[in-house]
């Protein structure tokens, strides 16, 4: 009785760890619903947005920019990265050259 015992539980766990690891114990539509009601302000193409333009110097990064022009960063930075992507056509902050004037947003 105790051999029959330690073999269903031990089965058992196996079937538990077989299924995490192939299906999960989260369905996937919780993972997307959670990321559909994160609401960041967004800003509108209508919208005029100051910005700067700015030629790339080495060592800049997007944060360092914004940071150097307004003193401090008080909106979020995925904020940052999107109305610079809306201020340069789709341009990636990552893919900014040395030596090109690019659209820096200002938020004073």
């Amino acid at each position: 009785m105790k051999r029959l015992l330690i073999f269903l539980a031990t089965s058992f766990l196996g079937f538990i760890v077989y299924f995490d690891l192939t299906t999960g114990t989260l369905p996937s539509t919780a993972i997307l619903t959670v990321e559909k009601t994160i609401d960041y302000p967004q800003h509108s193409a209508k919208t005029f947005m100051p910005y700067k333009e700015i030629t790339i110097e080495p060592g800049d990064t997007l944060l360092s920019i914004v940071e150097r022009e307004e003193g401090s960063l008080e909106v979020s930075i995925e904020n940052v990265i999107a109305d610079f992507q809306k201020l340069n056509n789709g341009l990636k902050p990552e893919d900014m050259l040395i030596g090109e004037k690019y659209k820096i947003p200002l938020y004073h």
